[in-house]
């Protein structure tokens, strides 16, 4: 019994170590997956860009301005207008994720407040920004409090200073001329009253909370930020994964070779497998994209038409991608296995579940060379911003480029696979 077990177990080492694809993935796929979630993954933003303007013209607000600038996870970044406005278009432009306004008499007027702007739409780091922004303002809370208690031990004992003096010459008054110069030997003499013994209770400093408003999302929402790059990987993930298992099914119900020896073109054989996963595509991000509006109460703010044309280059690159797998897997359980290998670290890396800033930079270069990744930062900013090509279009160029080269590249091997 123990030898026939053996026996089929060995068959079965002979079987992975044949099918080098599947042996491949075993070995791999434990190692990456160990090495992004332990190394690369991660919630929490490193480093923020924030945007600071200070127009108080008082001590105070130089004291706030330079405990933000000293702050070590928060990198200034400059204005061309320095004004509230300024922030919010910086805000807008993705350049920051928080804008700190100090306004003009801020430590001298009761009604000035500071103020606080976060993007809402970089859901990550507004998290960690807002979180960060108490640690950050400390250092100048406790210069401002220990500025007031000096001022007020200053205050007090010039005050006790003054009383001394009168009380002095006002019994030196009482005193007889001649006595006068004795009684002055006296009182200099005495112990007097030590003011470094007296418990000054100093009143409370101004307390530094600002008046925060976030901006395009203000309730911090993960569905408002998930939801837009969702449409991209629903419409990835099927069309890669259907067109793949779609035409390695016909190869291996043999009714590929039937279509080849019909008079249909390559071309056109390409074209009409890949129109039926187009349409599936296209289904799948309505649903989607209704889901969202009418679910999740959201709401699209850019160009409809504009974005629907820049998903039509993703979804060209992922069809082809698909169709590329195809060509190079022998059976439906490879072309999964290889859609998946392409897949996941798309959806990983791309930023849209976690910050693409809390990465590595070795990591972050290898998330910009996946298309998806250019596609996140486009659905969230028309989504939620309302951002148009003139922001947008270096990652529209770039998926044009994906789109070019993957569909040369997918023509040509199915080409050479029907020849």
């Amino acid at each position: 019994m123990l030898q026939r077990i053996l026996a089929l177990a060995q068959k079965e080492f002979i079987q992975i170590r044949r099918d080098r694809r599947t042996l491949a993935m075993m070995v791999v796929l434990p190692i990456l997956w160990l090495v992004l979630f332990g190394y690369a993954f991660s919630f929490d933003v490193q480093e923020v860009a924030v945007a600071l303007v200070d127009e108080s013209g008082t001590a105070t607000g130089a004291t706030i301005a330079a405990a933000i600038r000293e702050y070590d996870r928060f990198v200034l970044v400059d204005l061309a207008e320095p004004s509230e406005a300024g922030i919010r278009e910086a805000i807008f432009r993705g350049e920051v994720a928080m804008g700190i306004l100090i306004p003009p008499g801020y430590g001298d007027e009761e009604e000035a407040q500071l103020q606080v702007l976060l993007d809402g739409a970089s859901l990550f780091a507004a998290q960690t920004a807002a979180r960060l922004l108490p640690s950050a303002l400390e250092p100048a809370q406790e210069e401002l409090r220990d500025e007031l208690i000096t001022r007020t031990r200053a205050e007090v004992e010039a005050q006790i200073q003054e009383l001394t003096e009168a009380r002095k010459a006002e019994l030196l008054d009482r005193v007889p001329p001649l006595l006068r110069p004795q009684v002055e030997q006296m009182l200099a003499a005495g112990p007097g009253i030590d003011l470094d013994q007296l418990e000054i209770a100093a009143p409370s400093p101004l307390q530094l909370t600002p008046v925060v408003t976030t901006l395009y999302n203000p309730d911090l929402k993960t569905a408002t930020v998930m939801i837009p790059g969702l449409l991209g990987l629903v419409v990835m993930f099927m069309t890669t994964l259907m067109t793949a298992l779609g035409v390695v099914r016909e190869r291996e119900y043999g009714t590929m070779e039937q279509l080849v020896v019909t008079p249909i073109r390559p071309l056109e054989l390409m074209l009409g497998k890949l129109l039926p996963y187009l349409v599936v595509g296209a289904v799948d991000f309505a649903l989607v994209f209704a889901a969202g509006l009418y679910l999740f109460d959201l709401s699209f703010a850019g160009n409809l038409w504009l974005f629907i044309l820049l998903c039509l280059l993703l979804v060209l690159t992922t069809l082809s991608l698909g169709l590329l797998i195809s060509t190079v897997s022998q059976n439906q359980q490879q072309a999964m296995q290889l859609s998946m290998f392409t897949l996941m670290p798309q959806i990983l890396l791309s930023g849209l579940i976690f910050p693409l800033d809390s990465m590595p930079k070795v990591i972050q270069f290898i998330a910009y060379l996946m298309p998806f990744t250019h596609f996140v930062p486009i659905a969230q900013g028309m989504f939620i911003k309302g951002q148009g090509l003139d922001l947008l279009w270096p990652q529209a160029v770039v998926l044009a480029g994906y789109a070019v080269v993957v569909v040369a590249l997918a023509t040509v091997r199915f080409q050479k696979r029907l020849a």
